[in-house]
């Protein structure tokens, strides 16, 4: 067999195949540009081979990490590699119209353990460390557990739209979410979904000033106009409908023992109080009114299947929100009540479950059946009581 010779040819007599290889070695001429190493008079081509470098005669020493080697807070979020910089957002946040953030809790993630973590404020979602040993070491790994949280976890509590939940593309907080559920329905995988809700708990709870919006004068007035398409403060639904997966894991390990004779559940300090602070933040911003979802959703740049979708996702989760509070006692704190549900019942189960051909066949009479008189808020002129002792409903 013949082999191919180099045919790209550097001044310094060196030779390669091919022409990229040519164009990284030459770099290594620039003294301007080549990183040098910082516990020797070395300097490097690249900065691969500075790490390399620095592992093999300098052991026990990390290299100080500059302004290259820090990644924005979406890309370290999800642990990729980030292109961008101070002046330019990266390609990974042009391409999802994320604004690039280089935060100080970002920075300061670099330090910390392993229950750090990471914020990307554009998309309000927390960006959360791989904590589960049976999912850190490959993405793949927590595919199995995303498949049993649809099969069996998601038919009960179906808030999550699964045609368009994208491994690939969700925010790191709530994929590992979905696979602590999907770990706990799973068999043997309890112990490791335990240890992986009480450390992102933890997290949610730290970084709570970032969701959470209740103490905020003036948002719930604003309304629809601070909730319209490519504002400043979009929903982070992401990031509720994590910590709603959290409240329900809560539940579900509390069992029947905590259960009082009004057949209601005590959740232990921290859930309670990510309990109110969810409820209050998704009242402050007016989520469960319809007119404040369309407007939030609605753009004559925006499909209807995606309008319809985001609506539909709200809507569910409202009503996943509400079934979580009727089953929780939070003491001296008000949750969520029908009269705060002002929206039709969500669509048919068959449309939200459709993997294929939805745009066709949302119906032509859904912006009919959102009309106030459909609310779920009517009905609790008739089924709860003003200043009744005893709450039946």
């Amino acid at each position: 067999m013949t082999t191919m010779e180099p045919v790209f040819q550097c001044h310094c007599g060196l030779r390669y195949r091919r022409k990229e290889h040519l164009i990284r070695h030459a770099k290594c001429h620039s003294e301007a540009n080549s990183p040098q190493c910082p516990f020797c008079d070395k300097t490097f081509g690249r900065n691969d081979t500075l790490r390399q470098h620095v592992r093999t005669h300098h052991q026990n020493k990390d290299i100080p990490r500059g302004r290259a080697a820090q990644a924005c807070s979406y890309c370290r979020s999800r642990r990729s590699r980030c292109d961008g910089n101070l002046d330019a957002p990266c390609a990974a946040c042009v391409q999802r119209g994320l604004q690039c953030s280089f935060t100080q809790s970002a920075q300061r993630c670099e330090g910390q353990s392993s229950q750090s973590s990471v914020v990307h404020p554009a998309s309000a979602s927390l960006g959360l460390r791989r904590h589960s040993e049976s999912i850190e070491k490959s993405p793949n790994r927590i595919l199995p557990y995303i498949q049993a949280y649809f099969e069996k976890f998601h038919p009960y509590w179906p808030f999550l739209h699964r045609a368009t939940f994208d491994p690939n593309n969700e925010p790191a907080f709530l994929l590992q979410s979905v696979a602590m559920i999907g770990l706990w329905v799973s068999e043997g995988g309890q112990p490791s979904a335990m240890d992986l809700h009480a450390q992102l708990t933890t997290s949610i709870y730290q970084q709570k000033d970032r969701w959470d919006v209740s103490s905020r004068r003036g948002e719930q007035q604003q309304g629809c106009h601070s909730n319209t398409p490519g504002s400043i403060d979009p929903w982070p639904m992401a990031t509720y409908q994590g910590i709603l997966l959290h409240l329900i894991f809560a539940l579900l390990q509390g069992g029947q023992d905590r259960l009082d004779l009004r057949m209601k559940q005590s959740l232990s300090e921290i859930p309670s109080q990510l309990l109110v602070a969810l409820v209050r933040s998704c009242l402050q911003r007016n989520m469960f009114s319809y007119p404040t979802m369309f407007a939030h959703f609605n753009s004559a740049s925006v499909p209807d299947v995606f309008i319809w979708v985001g609506i539909e996702e709200v809507k569910r989760f409202a009503l996943a929100l509400y079934k979580v509070c009727r089953r929780c006692r939070v003491d001296d704190a008000k949750l969520l009540s029908l009269a705060d549900l002002q929206f039709a019942m969500p669509d048919s189960d068959e449309l939200w479950h459709a993997s294929s051909g939805l745009a066709s066949r949302i119906p032509a009479s859904y912006s009919d059946r959102n009309k106030e008189d459909n609310w779920i808020s009517q009905a609790a002129r008739f089924l709860q009581s003003d200043g009744a002792d005893f709450d039946w409903i």
